[in-house]
C-alpha cells in the first residue's frame, strides 16, 4: 500500500511542475528620445551655413466651421505652425540668423515665430450646395512651410534641422456639396466638415428609345424582289 501511495504521488509532482505558469517576460524598455547635440562656446552661424536641398509643405492652421449664419461659428483646429531647430541645442540668436540665410537660399522670405492665423482673410465663395439639409461652410487658413538640414562650419561642424514658413494662405469649403474641393488643403479641411452628402454615384440609363432603329448606312440596300411566271404545263 505504501508503494502504491508513492507510485500515484509520483505523476502528481509532475502534473504540478507542469502547471507551473511561465516567468513573465521583462517589459520593453522605454524609447529613448536623442539628447540634442551642445554648440561647442564660440560657435556662431557667422562661421558660414550649407543646406541641404529643402523641401516646401502646407499645413492647416485654424479651421472655422460656420452654419449658414456668419455670426455663428465654432474653430475646430488650431495649431500655428512655429519656428524649430531640432538635433542641435542651438541658442535663440541661431533661430534670426538661420532664417536670413536660408532666405537668400532659397529666393523667399523665411518667417519666424508662430504662424498666427487671422491674418488671412479668407473669400467666402460660392460652391455648388447639393443638400440643403446641410448648411456648414469651412474656413480655413494654412501656413507654407519649409525645412532644411544645415550645417555651421564652426571648429567641430555642427548639423541640425530647421523648420519654419514663409506665408500663409486661405480658403473655404461648402459641406453641402457632394464634390471634393480640387485644392490638397481643401480635401483635407473638408474632414473637419461635421456632415457632407453621399459622394455622386454613377449617372443612371434613361428609357430605350422609341421609333425604328436608326438607319446603319453601311448595311446594303435591299432591291425589288422578282417572281418567275410558272412553267406552262406541257
Amino acid at each position: 500500500m505504501i508503494m502504491r501511495a508513492a507510485a500515484l504521488a509520483l505523476p502528481v509532482a509532475i502534473l504540478a511542475a507542469c502547471a507551473t505558469p511561465a516567468a513573465a517576460p521583462p517589459p520593453n524598455p522605454a524609447p529613448t528620445t536623442a539628447t540634442p547635440a551642445p554648440v561647442a562656446s564660440g560657435c556662431d552661424p557667422t562661421a558660414g551655413i550649407h543646406w541641404s536641398p529643402p523641401s516646401t509643405g502646407a499645413e492647416l492652421i485654424k479651421v472655422t466651421v460656420l452654419d449658414g449664419r456668419i455670426a455663428d461659428s465654432t474653430v475646430v483646429l488650431d495649431e500655428p505652425v512655429t519656428t524649430a531647430i531640432t538635433q542641435v541645442a542651438a541658442p535663440e540668436t541661431w533661430t534670426p540668423a538661420l532664417a536670413a540665410s536660408l532666405s537668400t537660399e532659397i529666393g523667399r522670405t523665411v518667417r519666424t515665430g508662430p504662424a498666427a492665423t487671422g491674418a488671412t482673410r479668407a473669400i467666402l465663395l460660392a460652391e455648388v450646395q447639393d443638400d440643403p439639409a446641410i448648411p456648414e461652410l469651412l474656413l480655413y487658413e494654412a501656413a507654407e512651410t519649409v525645412t532644411a538640414a544645415f550645417t555651421v562650419a564652426c571648429t567641430t561642424p555642427v548639423t541640425g534641422t530647421f523648420t519654419s514658413w514663409t506665408a500663409t494662405t486661405g480658403g473655404s469649403v461648402t459641406c453641402g456639396s457632394r464634390r471634393e474641393p480640387a485644392e490638397a488643403l481643401g480635401r483635407l479641411a473638408r474632414r473637419h466638415c461635421p456632415r457632407t452628402p453621399a459622394p455622386l454615384g454613377p449617372a443612371p440609363l434613361g428609357p430605350a428609345p422609341l421609333g425604328p432603329a436608326p438607319l446603319d448606312p453601311s448595311a446594303p440596300v435591299p432591291g425589288p424582289s422578282l417572281r418567275l411566271p410558272d412553267p406552262i404545263p406541257s
